[in-house]
């Protein structure tokens, strides 16, 4: 899950406040810079304002920088790779449910995956609750 995504999440279990309150919290001018990196697909932020969100929202910093790192975009060219190569892969929820298969479609909000299994039926995953990503 990109960085993006995890602070729309904590944001939505924190009692959904708008980013203008939580800029005003945290004495910023205004909520862009928040806003940037809930809408951005790429890194975006500065280490300073991530540190002071973390702290915010009372997780640590490192599991910040670490969603950081893990992009949409990343997302994105990892599941290309694994698609143009049949690579079978792992997607690891935010429940951390593990999810083994190839990927067989995948677009900016959803990633279809076909389990090993062939009984079993193709799983539609919704990209904001993937928390990881690996090859199998």
């Amino acid at each position: 899950m990109s960085l993006g995504d995890y602070l729309r999440y904590l944001r939505a279990v924190h009692g959904g406040e708008s980013t203008q309150d939580i800029a005003t919290k945290l004495g910023l001018p205004s909520p862009w810079p928040i806003n940037e990196i809930e809408q951005r697909y790429r890194d975006c932020g500065d280490n300073e304002l991530v540190a002071r969100l973390a702290e915010y929202y009372g997780v640590p910093v490192e599991e910040m920088q670490w969603r950081r790192r893990r992009s949409r975009k990343a997302l994105t060219a990892f599941l290309s790779e694994a698609q143009d190569n049949a690579h079978t892969i792992v997607l690891v929820l935010r429940n951390e449910e593990r999810l083994i298969g190839t990927v067989e479609w995948f677009d900016m909000g959803a990633i279809l995956l076909k389990p090993l299994d062939d009984e079993k039926r193709d799983i539609m995953v919704q990209r904001h609750i993937v928390d990881d990503w690996e090859m199998a």
